[in-house]
């Protein structure tokens, strides 16, 4: 009886620690249960490892149970494993009661639940001396919930963040099933890099089947800021990622996905970078002094970026490859260096609206369209600043209603570009207001102004130019013609030359209205120019060995007579007689005397 009543008590004793949650002592040689070993081994045997369950927690050394917790609940604090775990797995920091370091790895088995908040002000993960010795906070069909704390990496030495190249400098990741949520949350020297790392270990991974959410937080001197690889439904709002090794944000292979208020600053890589998913929107997005591009998007489909801003990022703003009906809307970018906007790849249709591009240092150009798209429509907004406003080597590109300003040249127009037409563009000072090379073809120009360009307002050799509508000028030549060109209704002034045909080019223009300083129309010897009912107007209308063909109404006079200039020098002259004569008429008149009395006070 009094050994019953002894077993009795003893059963009564345990299931006191476990209701109230007190640590169980755990004998000297305990053995992990197999789900503990299987863990340890799926993880790759790091050299301690914490399993939180639902209603316990193992302690591994090197793959052995040394202790379990029983904190009765599947939902767990940092705060409380720091209490209980001991001083060589998570404990507080000697004289800073709000710090807490962390030693191990830890693993969230299903249906548990992490919660990390202001109670634990500062979060320190250890990265170790190898991959084993690092930590990290990894799980599936779990929960990861950090609100209101900063999370950073610490080396050996004590220094924090960890650096970079450290093997085991911690990570954060949460597979399918699990929910990982950051709110008002700092994540500082994060992530892995080198051979044989997985890109879960970069940083903060959102994984396959993960959800979850991420709002005023920020995410720096990680290898990845934050990285969404096959994630649901992740909303992600005034998020930060500065200073990574590699990509600031990286959203690949994602649904769902709510983003807004997305920021990357000063990263190794690209700011923003997009793929892997169709029919998203991204909002508010901003890049600023990122090495590659601010954003970069590669084979989406009906990727929408609305009023997204880019501020000096050296590898371009805006670069979308591969996209397949795609709309950026709105863009603000200022370039130093590489293309505000960039549009590559097979079969890529891309609708550029109301942009705002500035360029800096003769940066090149505003925006870049390469061979190979399909289709791009580029309407509105203004470019300004570069070393080619719009470049355009591919083909199917449409140009409306978009002002040019202060670029070397307006829109460059070269490659094996094909089917291009410019439709109510503005060209504004610079060189060369629109060029056209030799190997392109099917070029319209409709009701486009040039106007303060210094030598050409439109400079093309692609045969069967059409230009219709619209006003031509430059310093130098309004219109140089290298190739085959029909002009309508075009109003060509205020240059030097109007209209300049190289050699053997023939030419027509109907309805054309040429007032130039010097050289109205120049036709180099075997080219023809055929002229409808048009009018040319210069101190000498027709030069050169060419020949010019009038049709129809066509005039050829000398320009209109400056008749305000002229009257202005009248009247110039007749001051200068009148000035003489008063000066002649008084010569002789004694110069005026101050009275004695009148005190100089000068």
């Amino acid at each position: 009886m009094k050994t019953a009543h002894r077993y009795g008590a003893a059963a009564a004793a345990l299931s006191a620690v476990l209701a109230l949650g007190i640590p169980a002592a755990s004998p000297a040689a305990a053995v992990g249960a197999p789900e503990d070993t299987a863990a340890w081994k799926r993880t790759g045997r790091p050299d301690r490892l914490l399993v939180l369950r639902p209603r316990s927690v193992s302690l591994l050394d090197h793959g052995a149970l040394v202790r379990r917790l029983y904190p009765g609940t599947p939902t767990v604090s940092l705060a409380w494993l720091a209490a209980n775990a001991g001083q060589e797995w998570i404990s507080r920091e000697p004289g800073a009661p709000s710090t807490v370091r962390v030693r191990t790895a830890v693993l969230l088995a299903p249906g548990t639940i992490l919660r990390i908040d202001d109670r634990t002000k500062k979060v320190l993960l250890s990265a170790g001396r190898s991959a084993r010795s690092g930590t990290w906070i990894s799980g599936s069909r779990a929960s990861l919930d950090i609100d209101s704390t900063t999370l950073a990496s610490v080396a050996e030495d004590g220094s924090s963040p960890a650096p970079g190249n450290a093997p085991g400098r911690p990570y954060l990741s949460m597979g399918a099933g699990g929910r990982m949520d950051f709110r008002n949350t700092t994540v500082s020297g994060f992530g892995r890099a080198g051979e044989g790392t997985l890109a879960d270990q970069s940083g903060v991974t959102w994984g396959r089947g993960s959800t979850g959410s991420a709002t005023g937080s920020t995410f720096e001197g990680n290898h990845t800021g934050l990285r969404l690889a096959g994630s649901k439904d992740v909303r992600l709002k005034d998020v930060t990622a500065s200073g990574s090794a590699g990509d600031g944000i990286v959203l690949k292979g994602d649904h769902g996905t709510e983003a807004s208020g997305l920021s990357a600053e000063s990263n190794g890589r690209t700011g923003i970078a997009v793929g892997g998913t169709d029919e998203r929107t991204l909002t508010g997005l901003t890049t600023r002094d990122n090495d590659g591009a601010g954003i970069k998007a590669t084979l989406q489909r009906g990727l929408r970026l609305n009023a997204p801003n880019s501020h000096f990022d050296q590898g371009g703003g805006i670069d979308l490859t591969g996209c397949r009906k795609c709309v950026v809307h709105k863009a603000t970018v200022e370039s130093s260096s590489r293309a505000a906007v960039r549009v590559s790849g097979g079969e890529s249709t891309v609708t550029v609206r109301d942009p705002d591009l500035t360029g800096h240092n003769g940066s090149e150009p505003g925006i870049l369209l390469g061979e190979g798209i399909e289709n791009v429509t580029v309407s509105g907004g203004t470019v300004g600043g570069f070393d080619r406003g719009i470049g355009i080597t591919g083909s199917h590109i449409s140009i409306e209603r978009t002002a040019l300003t202060g670029n070397r040249t307006g829109i460059a127009i070269g490659g094996n570009a094909s089917h291009v037409a410019l439709r109510g563009v503005r060209v504004d000072g610079g060189e060369t207001g629109v060029l056209a090379s030799a190997s392109t073809d099917h070029i319209t120009l409709t009701d486009v102004r040039v106007s303060e360009a210094s030598r050409k307002g439109l400079a093309s050799s692609s045969p069967g130019l059409r230009v219709t509508g619209g006003a031509l000028s430059g310093g130098t030549t309004a219109v140089d013609l290298g190739a085959a060109a029909r002009l309508e209704d075009v109003a060509v002034g205020s240059s030097h030359r109007g209209m300049h045909l190289a050699h053997d080019v023939r030419a027509s223009g109907t309805s054309l209205d040429v007032l130039a300083e010097r050289q109205g129309v120049v036709a180099d010897a075997g080219s023809r120019l055929d002229l409808t009912d048009s009018r040319v107007r210069a101190p000498v209308a027709l030069d050169g060995d060419g020949e010019v063909k009038r049709h129809g109404k066509t005039e050829i006079t000398m320009p209109p007579f400056p008749w305000l200039g002229f009257a202005a020098l009248v009247a110039l002259a007749l001051a200068v007689v009148l000035q003489t004569l008063h000066h002649v008429r008084h010569r002789g008149t004694p110069r005026p005397k101050v009275a004695g009395h009148v005190e100089n006070t000068a």
